[in-house]
């Protein structure tokens, strides 16, 4: 593995793009500061698509992502193997002009990342910046525009005791004297301090020496016109060094190698926000865009939940489908080997450290185990029913026709459908019918006891309509009879299966309305139409 930072970022990054376009497929996963950014924000079974969405929009857009692991994997030429090429960013955002990310944090989502031994220090000090495209777009502009771009009031002093240093310099200087002055290593300052010092001053040329000094050479109209030619516009210069892991996104959208995650509809979300542009508000909106930037996407947690009947079949165990667990399985000599032909999966010589530890909830580990256990269920599916005597070894082109039907459907946790289908319509609800509780007697219904005591019988989420009564959304058609089973004659509550036009007040309300009102028609009709008296 290797941790990427700001520090080696430009040096891999060829290495980076060049392992992309030369793989299959590329792998993801992600850390965030937080998930959750307020109490009701949990995920729910009374979700509709558009509830999820909204609550996973506001997490995407208050938090950050802290690290990103990036898994490529490539077929080595004439055998059955493939190598994992295998990178750790931390991500930090820099401030430029109007460019300012604002974040916050969740405690136990930092806990969470401390108990992994996060290193916060990479994150802080050397991790690698990033833009959005369309803010990248407005910085350009303002640049262009020749408006400030310096935002910390560090770096105005800077310039201002620069600039006093030169106005006391220049005067007795000769063309082709220098003179060095402050130490910055950061290079998106440097640039930026440069193209300003060169516009207040058009007798100087500018350069970053390797100890990090700027060199100030003084020089005639002439000269320093030939080197503005020689050298790139400086805003290209400071656009191309805060783009950052942003390249690295566009290479993976443009390359439309396909994208593997595991239950990775929040990273999806994380990427489109952070990279690409704000969320938009509307769901179909944001499937219509994720779906021209990454055409083809693969959730392994769909694909286990679809094919685990099959493999536990074939004796694996898979009760349990986290991406660790998934993992073991599959990477147990039973689950290499239950088909034949099953590929060989190495680790590239950048990541071998990743063979001698497994570092759990490291990005660019889960990454790896992410792209693994695709590869191991793309080659079950495409060989399970070839008999023995056809097999034969398979390219990885003929495992997508075999994958056509999971392709584009992401996972969804604890809802009211089974996954989102990021290239056509969603599908229809699988859960059971709505129970509808009544309080018996003069005691109210409590919103944390009648919890308890649905979750101790099933999966289920409770709302409340008012003291007497609720809603019940369980997970399962066995988990609704096991709760009508259990308080069947219970004398503290009544529950039923929710019928809209017995249950729901507004419609109750509605229909006696109309009722009402029919009544009154009908009335006037026979009133109006009775013989007059004469």
């Amino acid at each position: 593995m290797t941790n990427v930072t700001r520090n080696n970022f430009e040096e891999l990054l060829p290495e980076i793009i060049s392992s992309i376009e030369a793989s299959e497929f590329v792998a993801i996963d992600t850390e965030f500061t937080g998930l959750h950014f307020e109490r009701d924000s949990f995920n729910s079974l009374f979700d509709t698509t558009q509830d999820r969405y909204k609550k996973l929009r506001q997490t995407a857009t208050q938090f950050t992502i802290c690290q990103i692991g990036l898994s490529a994997f490539v077929k080595v030429p004439s055998k059955q193997k493939y190598a994992a090429h295998t990178y750790n960013f931390y991500l930090f955002p820099r401030s430029c002009s109007v460019i300012d990310a604002r974040f916050t944090c969740q405690a136990s989502s930092i806990q969470f990342l401390c108990q992994y031994k996060f290193d916060f220090n990479k994150l802080f000090h050397e991790g690698v910046t990033y833009v959005s495209t369309e803010e990248a777009e407005g910085l350009r502009e303002q640049a262009e525009q020749h408006e400030t771009i310096l935002t910390s009031d560090v770096d105005r002093d800077l310039i201002k005791s620069l600039s006093s240093q030169l106005s006391e310099w220049l005067p007795s200087a000769n063309d082709g004297d220098q003179i060095s002055m402050a130490k910055i290593q950061d290079d998106i300052l440097s640039i930026q301090v440069q193209a300003l010092l060169r516009n207040y001053f058009p007798t100087i040329w500018t350069s970053k020496v390797n100890t990090g000094e700027i060199l100030i050479t003084k020089v005639t109209p002439e000269q320093r016109a030939d080197l503005l030619a020689a050298e790139p516009p400086w805003t290209e210069r400071l656009l191309d060094r805060i783009d950052g892991f942003t390249k690295v996104f566009r290479c993976l959208s443009e390359s439309k190698k396909p994208l593997i995650g595991h239950n990775l509809l929040t990273d999806l979300l994380f990427l489109h926000a952070k990279f690409h542009k704000p969320l938009p508000e509307k769901l179909n909106d944001f499937k219509r865009n994720i779906h021209e930037l990454f055409p083809h996407i693969f959730d392994t947690k769909h694909l286990i939940l679809k094919i685990r009947k099959g493999l536990e079949e074939r004796g694996l165990s898979l009760s349990i489908t986290s991406l660790e667990q998934v993992y073991r399985n599959l990477h147990s000599h039973r689950g290499k080997y239950l088909v034949l032909y099953s590929p060989d999966i190495v680790l590239a010589n950048n990541a071998l450290r990743y063979s001698e530890n497994e570092l759990f909830h490291e990005a660019g580990f889960d990454a790896y185990l992410a792209g693994y256990v695709f590869l191991r269920m793309a080659h079950y599916i495409a060989a399970k029913d070839t008999s023995a005597l056809e097999s034969t070894p398979l390219p990885f082109s003929s495992y997508l026709p075999a994958l056509a039907e999971y392709e584009n459907k992401i996972n969804l946790i604890r809802a009211h459908i089974p996954y989102l289908n990021l290239a056509g319509d969603d599908p229809a609800s699988f859960l059971p019918k709505l129970l509808y509780v009544t309080a018996r007697g003069r005691s109210p219904l409590h919103a944390m006891e009648l919890t308890a005591k649905m979750e101790a019988l099933a999966s289920a989420d409770v709302k409340m309509i008012d003291r007497r009564h609720a809603l019940v959304a369980t997970a399962t058609y066995g988990g609704s009879k096991d709760i009508l089973r259990a308080f069947k004659n219970d004398k503290g509550m009544h529950i039923a299966y929710y019928n809209i036009f017995q249950h729901s007040k507004p419609i109750r309300y509605g229909l006696w309305g109309a009722v009402a009102a029919l009544g009154a028609v009908c009335v006037w009709t026979l009133l109006g139409e009775s013989p007059k008296k004469t």
